[in-house]
């Protein structure tokens, strides 16, 4: 509700992807990268490895990417307040970055390591569970 209230247009994963069954079919990662292309968002996530996973997926898109520093150390209020704090960096890197990119974010609120996917690049992690 704090981003809602800063200004922020959330989508709950959830939502988007219910399937009616109680217990839930899990989400991949890149069925979330490919939805956030297609619906033009930004994805925030608490996994600053998801570049590295799924940069095969990343690279044919058009999404933004920015990855909490250091998550296993903080709450997600740390991430909610360092998000609203980092507002303004946040709407200059997505206007000003060619997509798809992948940055850190402080607890501070700044922008670490933009980097710009390149169709170059290649992954250097195998998670079969996860493609």
């Amino acid at each position: 509700m704090q981003l809602k209230r800063a200004g922020y247009a959330v989508r709950c994963f959830a939502e988007a992807f219910r399937t009616g069954d109680p217990k839930g079919d899990p989400v991949r990662d890149p069925q979330i990268i490919e939805y956030c292309h297609a619906e033009k968002l930004v994805l925030v996530t608490m996994d600053k490895n998801i570049r590295f996973t799924h940069v095969d997926t990343i690279k044919k898109t058009d999404v933004a990417i920015i990855a909490t520093e250091s998550s296993d150390k903080y709450s997600p209020a740390t991430w909610v307040a360092a998000l609203i704090l980092g507002k303004p960096k946040i709407l200059t890197a997505i206007k000003r970055y060619p997509r798809p990119w992948f940055a850190h974010l402080s607890t501070t609120g700044e922008l670490r390591k933009i980097e710009r996917i390149t169709p170059e690049m290649t992954t250097r992690r195998d998670r079969p569970d996860e493609q």
